[in-house]
């Protein structure tokens, strides 16, 4: 799975170095491209092929879905990319991605389990500096979890 955070620069085409670290798990595990979308937390989100099943499935047998789980749906899928890797391990950011995710030059991969997110550095930034700013209530959150 994907773990690890790497700092990398957008060249004038939008397009971002994939990690050797995931690469690799792509080149093992699964296919090298990814499926690319907007995510809620204000980043770019991408998903290996059989993850993108996944959750494509697991809508899919859905019975009812709430109106404001619908909406975020539509923005979810609707903004959905397939971007294959070429030859030197980049991957082209569609510009309606990068314009939501603010992403401009400097940028954070990360690896989350099942999926690497692409963040805008400061965006980033604040992200950490909330978790440490409220490390007590995400540490009682993280026991109620049995984490």
């Amino acid at each position: 799975m994907f773990n690890g955070r790497f700092h990398h620069t957008l060249d004038a085409k939008g397009r971002v170095s994939v990690p050797t670290l995931f690469r690799k798990v792509l080149e093992t595990s699964y296919e090298e491209k990814l499926t690319v979308t907007a995510d809620v937390d204000g980043c770019v989100v991408c998903y290996p092929p059989d993850e993108w099943r996944r959750i494509e499935e697991k809508v899919r047998s859905m019975p009812t879905i709430p109106g404001d789980v619908k909406d975020f749906l539509r923005f979810f899928f609707s903004s959905a990319v397939d971007c294959p890797l070429d030859k030197p391990g980049r991957i082209l950011l569609p510009a309606h991605l990068r314009q939501y995710a603010k992403l401009n030059r400097d940028v954070v991969m990360i690896g989350v389990m099942n999926k690497i997110e692409i963040w805008d550095e400061r965006q980033w930034n604040a992200k950490q500096d909330h978790v440490i700013n409220n490390k007590e209530q995400i540490s009682s959150a993280l026991g109620q979890l049995g984490l």
